[in-house]
This record gives C-alpha cells, sequence and structure tokens, in this order.
C-alpha cells in the first residue's frame, strides 16, 4: 500500500530538522529575552536600595528635616520619571513623597516586591517594585520604581521575539527544504538506478558527482557490485541460451526418431509409448523454445523492431485466431478497445505474451465461459487486460504464478512447465512496463499488462 505524503521519510527529516531549528531559535530567544528583562529589572532594583540607602545616611546627618527636603529637591529634579518614594511618621501618617497613601500589604522592612499603586495626580494605577526601611525614630520610608520601563521592554520584547521567530521558521523551513531537496536528489539516483535494473536494463548505474563524500563513495560501491551482478547474470544468460540451443537439435534428431520408429512398428503397446515419448520430445521442445525467447527478451534482444502501430486489430486478430479454439472449449472470446488506441512496442512478441494468457486461460479457467480482451489508456499507459471468469488463483498463490518451471496446480497435469507467466512478465520487462495479476469480482482471474506508450 503506497504510504501517504506525511509519512514519507524526507518530508519527516525535513520536518525533523524545521522543528529542531525553530526550538532552538525559540530557545534562545526566550533566553535572551528572560535575561534582558532579569537584568533591567535588576537594575530597577539596585536603583530602589540605593535610593533608600541615600536617604537613610541623610537622615541620619540631617535628621527629619533633611531627609524631607531631599525628598523634595530629587522629585522637584524629575531626572528620574519613574522614581517612587514616600515618608510616613511614627503614627503611620504620610509626611512626603508622590504616593498617595502607604500600601496596606507593605511592612515597615520589607524587601523588594512588585505591588500597582496610584501615584500623586495619576488616573490609573502603575506595577512598582518597592523596598522599605525603618528608622531609627521610627518614621519608616518607602523607595522604588514604576516598571514602565520593563513593560515597554515586555512588549518590544515579546514582538521583536514573534518577528525572529517568524522570520526564523521562514529560514529554517528553506534550509529544511534544501536539505530535503538535496537528500531527495541524492537517493533519487540510487531509486532510478534500482528501477531501471529491476526492469531487466543490467547496465544501469548510479550517477555519481565525484565529490568523495558518503553518497558518491556508496555510489561507487554499488555501481561496482551492478558490474559484478551484471557480469554473473551475462555468463548465466549465455550459459542457459547455450544449452537451450544445444539441446534443440538432440531433441529434434530424438523426435525424428521416434517418429520413424512410430512408423515402422505395429505392436500396439510399443506405439503408445513412442506415441507418448513423442509427445514429451513435443514439450521438451517448447520448453526450449520457451527459454530461448526468455533468455533473449530479458538480454533486450528485439528492442531496435519496436514500431508504432494499432493495438485493437492485434486483438481482434487473437479473438478470430483462438475463436474456434475457444469455442470448443466452452469459451467465448471478446474484445473491449478503442478504434484510435495506439502505442509503440515490439508487435510479435506483444502478440505472444497476449496468446500465452488466453493459452493459460483456456487450459486453466475450469468451469467458466468468457475470456475478455481489453485496452485502455491510462495517462502516458495503456492497459491491456485478458479477464477469465474461471475459479481464479487463490490469493496466497498470486505471488509465486509468475516464478518459473512454478506450476500451481500440477494434479491438473498437462504439458506445461510454468514459464508461461515469466515469458510475458518478461516481455512486459522489456517494454518497461510491468505484469500484474489479481482475482476478478466474484471470481475469476486478471492479468493487466500495464506499457508506457513510447517505450
Amino acid at each position: 500500500m503506497r504510504r501517504g505524503f506525511s509519512q514519507s521519510t524526507t518530508v519527516r527529516l525535513a520536518l525533523a530538522l524545521l522543528l529542531a531549528q525553530v526550538a532552538a531559535l525559540a530557545l534562545g530567544l526566550t533566553v535572551i529575552h528572560r535575561f534582558t528583562a532579569a537584568t533591567i529589572l535588576a537594575d530597577a532594583r539596585t536603583a530602589a536600595e540605593v535610593a533608600r540607602d541615600d536617604f537613610a545616611e541623610e537622615y541620619r546627618q540631617e535628621g527629619e528635616a533633611g531627609l524631607v527636603r531631599a525628598i523634595r529637591d530629587r522629585l522637584a529634579a524629575r531626572d528620574d520619571r519613574n522614581f517612587v518614594v514616600l515618608l510616613k511618621g511614627p503614627g503611620g501618617a504620610p509626611i512626603v513623597g508622590n504616593l498617595k497613601q502607604w500600601p496596606a500589604t507593605f511592612g515597615d522592612n520589607e524587601r523588594w516586591r512588585r505591588i500597582s499603586l496610584f501615584r500623586e495626580g495619576g488616573t490609573a494605577a502603575e506595577e512598582m517594585g518597592l523596598v522599605t526601611r525603618r528608622l531609627d525614630t521610627g518614621h519608616v520610608l518607602l523607595t522604588g520604581e514604576v516598571l514602565e520601563a520593563q513593560a515597554q521592554l515586555a512588549r518590544a520584547s515579546q514582538a521583536a521575539f514573534l518577528y525572529a521567530l517568524a522570520a526564523g521558521i521562514l529560514i529554517a523551513a528553506v534550509v529544511a527544504a534544501l536539505a530535503a531537496w538535496i537528500l531527495s536528489r541524492r537517493v533519487d539516483a540510487f531509486a532510478r538506478a534500482a528501477s531501471a535494473i529491476a526492469s531487466g536494463k543490467l547496465d544501469a548505474r548510479v550517477e555519481r558527482d565525484e565529490t568523495g563524500d558518503a553518497f558518491d563513495r556508496l555510489g561507487t560501491s554499488i555501481n561496482a557490485m551492478l558490474d559484478r551482478i551484471e557480469a554473473l547474470v551475462g555468463e548465466l544468460r549465455m550459459v542457459t541460451d547455450s544449452m537451450a540451443h544445444d539441446l534443440r537439435s538432440p531433441v529434434s534428431r530424438m523426435k525424428a526418431t521416434l517418429e520413424q520408429a512410430l512408423g515402422r512398428t505395429r505392436d500396439p503397446n510399443a506405439t503408445a509409448a513412442l506415441a507418448g515419448a513423442i509427445d514429451e520430445a513435443d514439450s521438451l521442445h517448447r520448453l526450449l523454445d520457451t527459454a530461448l525467447e526468455i533468455s533473449r527478451a530479458e538480454a533486450g534482444i528485439g528492442r531496435d523492431q519496436f514500431a508504432r502501430f494499432a493495438l485493437p486489430p492485434l486483438l481482434d486478430d487473437l479473438a478470430e485466431v483462438y475463436g474456434p479454439l475457444a469455442e470448443d472449449e466452452g469459451f467465448a472470446i471478446s474484445v473491449d478497445a478503442p478504434a484510435e488506441l495506439e502505442l509503440i512496442a515490439h508487435r510479435e512478441m506483444l502478440l505472444r505474451a497476449l496468446s500465452n494468457l488466453i493459452d493459460n486461460a483456456l487450459k486453466y479457467a475450469d468451469g467458466g465461459s468468457a475470456i475478455r480482451l481489453s485496452a485502455a489508456r491510462d495517462g502516458t499507459d495503456v492497459e491491456i487486460r485478458v479477464a477469465d471468469d474461471g475459479p481464479g488463483i487463490a490469493e496466497e498463490q498470486i505471488g509465486e504464478a509468475a516464478k518459473r518451471f512454478v506450476r500451481l496446480d500440477p494434479a491438473r497435469g498437462g504439458s506445461g512447465a510454468g514459464l508461461g507467466l515469466s515469458l510475458v512478465e518478461t516481455i512486459a520487462h522489456m517494454h518497461d512496463g510491468r505484469m500484474t495479476i489479481a482475482r476478478a469480482d466474484p471470481h475469476g482471474t486478471i492479468v493487466t499488462l500495464r506499457l508506457p506508450v513510447a517505450a
């Protein structure tokens, strides 16, 4: 089953890279934001504590009058609009400062605390950071800073964080997409070579970029492996082809001798034995012929004979040739293909493949009554189907059907050697196509040849 786009390894790798970059960026921005805010807040606290200590020293040296004068001078100077101060007497009444009242939740010796209060003349509560100190005479001094700068920084930092994060996500997405593209491009080189090898082009090789990186070294190793495989397969094909070719002459001579002996004998038992031997010689001869055809098709012999032709007349010819035989076996052959359908292929090889499929249907579709030849255009491909309404191939046996010398039901007898579907599959590969086998609904078998229009 084809996996969804989101399950693609390349897509998941790109997303992982994107998420890693975004997470690193977000972490970095968060650390910077928090460190900056903490630094400014520490500066405000330090300013409040320094002002408290300075006023306390002023009180120690000049008394209450000097402290009041110093507070008023500081407020009048307006060099720090965020400065907050309030002095209250031993009885709790405010003496001087720029707060409307003493915060009810604050004690006489408070360390740094944050609270929202109203300043004199203010119309809205403001967040402040405050410290307090009780003086020797019972007076209590409060100093602090309005944290408006911190609020502004937080807003600006948040906006900068969002802008930087958006820009970072965009850059990370581009980097991740670029990395995925580079990876896909390199992997595609291996995939193309593997696909070509699978279709029978044993001379295909991985394209190298001569960079000397891991992918390039892997390509070198794979190409060396393919060179060795091509040499071994070539030797095997040569041996198979030679054996099949060399055996045809002895088999032909043996058949001729048996036929001569059959013509001379009058013994019924000898006649039956010789007739059986001749049938076996014919089967062996057909097996050798099929083996030779498979070997030549795998070697690509005949690709120079590809030509453009109309497909419906070929299907009509097959139906006409097999019509009488099909009727004798209780089948009716029908053709369904658009008249304008054309493709570029080896006409004789395609005719042989479809003949094998019809032979199989006549031989194995026990109890069936119809064989249907059909063809249709599907994008850049042509799908040719041979379907019957027989019992069909069991699901668990479909994968074994096209293997060489495999007969799914030997008990049926017959002279087949299990090479018919192998030849069909080889012819499909020769055309850069493929063969598929499926069960029909409700029963029967459908064999499909999917071939490119221009092989």
